[in-house]
């Protein structure tokens, strides 16, 4: 999964934050993955600063899986990174340790929330649950991956699977 995920988080063309197109066409690609996968998600798209753009539940998905990926996609967005690679930093003895008490308790440290990169800036995040963590993971990535693709860009390394 490592190089999906490498290839998901390259940059996308433009400039700016995500656009509301953008946002649509992550969650139609999380969809369809989740779909394949036999799974009902919610998908959650945050702007750079971490407020809601788009939330999009699948039927069936599990209620609390709302508030989940709302917060994964702010989480990814307002610190920047990934949310599993935030929960890394969060173990105890490590330099963010009780991290997640913060922000109102919104922060999530396990995984599904990923940044949305353009020309190396933030331009906003997408956040997936429903799944497994790990589940949550692909689909965020493959979602990212199809709208970089669909951008014209290629992936880092130009790997396009796993």
């Amino acid at each position: 999964m490592a190089a999906l995920v490498d290839a998901a988080l390259a940059d996308l063309a433009g400039n700016g934050a995500l656009t509301l197109a953008e946002a649509q066409r992550l969650a139609q690609a999380a969809e369809a993955v989740a779909l394949a996968m036999g799974l009902a998600i919610v998908v959650a798209v945050a702007d750079p600063a971490g407020a809601p753009m788009l939330l999009h539940r699948m039927d069936g998905a599990l209620p609390a899986s709302t508030d989940i990926a709302l917060n994964k996609a702010f989480t990814a967005a307002a610190f920047r990174m990934a949310t599993h690679e935030l929960g890394e930093l969060a173990q105890p003895g490590r330099p963010l340790y009780g991290v997640q008490a913060t922000n109102q308790g919104r922060v999530v440290l396990f995984g599904g929330g990923y940044p949305c990169r353009r020309n190396g800036a933030v331009g906003g995040a997408i956040g997936i649950s429903g799944g497994t963590a790990d589940q949550d993971m692909r689909i965020a990535a493959c979602a990212l991956h199809t709208l970089t693709r669909d951008s014209g860009l290629l992936p880092e390394g130009g790997k396009t699977h796993e």
